[in-house]
């Protein structure tokens, strides 16, 4: 089984599979996520990222400098709450090597979208189920 996802910066990719082993059999699931091409295929990040995203759909998140969200001031992504037209927006800043590469304001359609996605790979996250023969102990 496969997942793929990639949109407004995020890019996921989720296989599952069985592994037949001489033990019994063996579910494993491989998940590689990345956010404005800055890994984030661990729990803390996708959880990071979760978080912000969440936040600013409830409005928890106000206006103010970009903060640091994911990786380091020299490489990683910074977040902020802009306002145009009296609509907020996501601004998402993506900087490495200590300057922006990229930015993009993302409106809440766009952020609940990758809200989803990002449930998504934080449940393939999950540990994987096994079956078989109890492993020898040493």
């Amino acid at each position: 089984m496969s997942i793929s996802y990639n949109k407004d910066g995020f890019s996921l990719s989720i296989t599952a599979g069985v592994a037949d082993e001489a033990k019994g059999k063996r579910r494993w699931t491989q998940v590689e996520a990345s956010f404005l091409e800055h890994p984030c295929s661990d729990l803390e990040s996708l959880a990071t990222l979760r978080a912000w995203l969440g936040c600013f759909l409830r409005k928890h998140v106000t206006g103010g400098e970009p903060r640091l969200g994911l990786g380091s001031e020299l490489d990683g992504v910074s977040f902020a709450v802009r306002q145009k037209d009296k609509v907020q927006y996501l601004y998402v800043c993506r900087t490495s090597k200590g300057s922006v590469v990229f930015e993009q304001h993302l409106d809440a359609i766009e952020v609940a979208r990758l809200e989803i996605a990002v449930n998504k790979a934080l449940q393939a996250l999950s540990p994987s189920s096994i079956w078989g023969p109890e492993p020898e102990q040493k």
